[in-house]
């Protein structure tokens, strides 16, 4: 796990200064190579082959083919293994090398053999190529800016403003007041985009010319196996892609929530590697897991560490801001980076649950909108019925989200649940730019001829994934120089996953029904038959203890793009209506301090009474 960033020109200087805003996620060394043609960067996080063989950017036997890289590829020694027959000799025992070697073997088609997570630029000197690739689950970042003479690529957005003046897309904005993130390719600034995932980037560097190539595609069809065959597989996948993630030479451990997700894993994990240790974070409050983390712990019989955080926390915002380049609208990014900067001393490489619920229908949302499917056969009248009766104890702009969400189409359904502000509260909130009719983003993924919950799935894996949970999981960890691995996203497991019938994952009012199915032997029924629970932050708590005078006084020094006086309503009606207001309150309230971070401010800063005045 590591930073890398280059661009399509010689500068040396520039070079430096991407690397050293990049350093934490590289804290063992740094590494440049530069002609006239091409610079390239690296920092290096030692995970595999701690010598210096392994040092990036890294060239082939000739120096033709230079590689800078960040991630993991699991079954790199049976690629290496491969490669040696046919000739390859290697002088590094790193997964790196591996990667050259390949695309000197296979060309471009060598990416279909790399089973990991990863986000690496390959450059090609005899045949002017600069070639970026992303990870077919997008789990590793990878960032670029073109304007036509320029081409420059990092694993965050901060590096590139080293040499770009950041400007905001305001189209990403009105996604982001949406989804609370903004679809890829886009990016909260404009010009800077993201490699999709399962893309490879090609820049010629004679022609000027870029272009981009999927090598992945999810296939949606699914198959009419038996539960048990089902359910044997799963384990059987996932305990093999536990396997390969616990490959490390250095210290390895598991982030427990005690949810499903990350119970399994430990479970599985702990038949492998019994000395696994585990840990988990809480607030003191309602919302926290530890008492279920501890459970699964002791039933497994792993060593556990509890990380229990203060109400203060709330003062590293700024700097969580800064390390995601956008607002901290999934609150989630808190605790993370909270484990992760506490763990540090214990592990450099953490197993995390990440993914379970989009692959297997976690999510409330999706067993709602399948109810909301089998009710469409009632008359339309009958609907405007129910959401009337059903109003007389709602709040008003509750109400009238139940009333889009049972008389809507699917499209509305899905927006009416998912978004942080409707398109009428985005009118009321906006002051500089306009509301964008979201719908059309979401046509292609609706409109296909597939079950409801199958399309659910597959938006989730295609956007929420790789545009706000999996950045989330990598700059939180990696802002402590921790290498976060997803067993549940391994290519196979998310492609096994999606062949399963949608009847398999919701069953009746029960989601993730087959994967529930496949832990049964492995963990007590009190974990098994938990409702998904969702991380929540004691975002009540913090405001009685100084946030809301935080968020009045940033509110009160203005935006040109938002309109201040709707913020301060969203504060007053969080009170009244918390569940209703929570997202748009840390959507709202994260946006000023991003915005001011980014554009307001000469440098930005980590103290939060800095943005304030």
């Amino acid at each position: 796990m590591c930073g890398i960033f280059g661009f399509n020109f010689d500068d040396k200087e520039l070079l430096r200064r991407m690397g050293s805003v990049l350093k934490h996620r590289g804290l063992d060394g740094s590494g440049y190579y530069s002609d006239m043609k091409v610079s390239l960067g690296h920092r290096r996080l030692k995970i595999i082959d701690l010598s210096d063989r392994a040092k990036q950017p890294m060239p082939n036997e000739d120096s033709s083919i230079w590689l800078t890289y960040n991630g993991e590829i699991y079954n790199f020694k049976e690629l290496k293994e491969e490669l040696e027959k046919k000739g390859h000799d290697f002088i590094s025992n790193t997964d790196s090398e591996v990667i050259i070697h390949a695309y000197e073997e296979f060309g471009f088609s060598f990416v279909k053999k790399l089973r990991g997570m990863f986000a690496f630029a390959l450059y090609d000197s005899n045949r002017d190529l600069l070639i970026l690739i992303r990870d077919r689950i997008g789990i590793k970042p990878l960032y670029y800016f073109f304007d036509g003479e320029d081409f420059i690529f990092a694993s965050e957005i901060k590096a590139i403003l080293k040499h770009v003046k950041p400007r905001p897309d305001f189209t990403a904005i009105d996604q982001f007041f949406t989804y609370q993130f903004p679809l890829g390719p886009g990016t909260m600034f404009d010009g800077i985009k993201k490699v999709n995932p399962g893309e490879v980037l090609i820049y010629n560097l004679k022609t000027k010319i870029l272009k981009n190539e999927k090598y992945w595609e999810l296939k949606l069809e699914f198959g009419k196996e038996s539960e048990g065959f089902y359910i044997k597989k799963i384990e059987e996948l996932l305990k093999e892609s536990i396997k390969m993630r616990l490959r490390s030479d250095v210290s390895l451990g598991l982030y427990l929530s005690g949810g499903l997700d990350s119970s399994y894993i430990a479970a599985l994990a702990s038949e492998l590697n019994p000395e696994i240790k585990t840990f988990t974070i809480g607030f003191n409050h309602a919302s926290d897991e530890t008492d279920y983390a501890k459970k699964t712990a002791e039933h497994l019989g792993l060593e556990h560490k509890e990380i229990m955080v203060k109400p203060g926390e709330k003062e590293l915002l700024p700097r969580i801001t800064w390390h995601l380049d956008m607002p901290v609208a999934n609150v989630a990014a808190v605790p993370t980076y909270i484990m992760a900067k506490n763990s540090k001393k214990y592990l450099t490489v953490a197993l995390t649950g990440d993914g379970g619920d989009e692959i297997f229908a976690g999510y409330d949302k999706y067993r709602l909108m399948v109810l909301r499917q089998k009710l469409k056969f009632l008359p339309h009248f009958l609907k405007k019925i129910g959401v009337k009766a059903a109003s007389i104890k709602l709040k008003p702009e509750t109400s009238g989200r139940l009333e889009e969400f049972l008389l809507g189409d699917e499209i509305d359904a899905y927006l009416s649940y998912s978004s942080s502000f409707t398109e009428n509260e985005k009118n009321e909130l906006y002051k500089g730019i306009r509301a964008q009719n979201q719908k059309e983003n979401l046509t292609r993924y609706f409109h296909m001829d597939l079950p409801l919950l199958q399309k659910l799935l597959n938006l989730d894996i295609k956007t929420l994934l790789p545009d706000d949970y999996l950045m989330k999981v990598d700059k939180m960890t990696m802002a402590s120089a921790i290498e976060a691995r997803v067993p549940l996203l391994d290519h196979r497991i998310v492609e096994f996953a999606m062949s399963i019938p949608p009847s398999l994952k919701i069953r009746g009012t029960k989601t993730k029904y087959i994967f529930r199915k496949a832990m049964a032997k492995k963990l007590p029924r009190e974990i098994i038959n938990r409702k998904k629970h969702g991380f929540n932050l004691p975002t009540e708590d913090w405001l009685e203890n100084g946030l809301e005078e935080i968020a009045i006084q940033m509110f009160d020094l203005g935006n040109p793009l938002i309109n201040t006086d709707y913020c301060r309503v969203i504060v007053s009606k969080f009170k009244t209506n918390p569940r209703y207001y929570s997202r748009q309150f840390w959507s709202s309230f994260s946006f000023f301090l991003w915005y001011k971070m980014y554009f307001e401010m000469e440098r930005p800063s980590f103290n939060l009474n800095d943005y304030l005045s």
